[in-house]
């Protein structure tokens, strides 16, 4: 995954993440910066251990980026 991709989409991939992961509030998301930061918020909030929120990551980010190509 590409740190500038979510860098640059932050605000619509913001929607994403409320969408798959209802338990993060605003403050939560404030502060992510990366795809470090929303992995130790899904290990801390879900409980996930990390290779499961590594990939959680993953799977949303590209749902994101193919939902992103089909809409142009």
């Amino acid at each position: 995954m590409h740190e500038d991709f979510l860098r640059t989409k932050w605000k619509q991939f913001r929607k994403e993440i409320d969408y798959y992961w209802t338990q993060f509030d605003g403050d939560d998301l404030d502060g992510v910066n990366g795809r470090q930061n929303l992995v130790l918020l899904l290990e801390r909030r879900y409980g996930y251990a990390r290779s499961r929120a590594e990939r959680e990551v993953e799977r949303v980010v590209a749902e994101f980026a193919d939902k992103l190509r089909r809409a142009f």
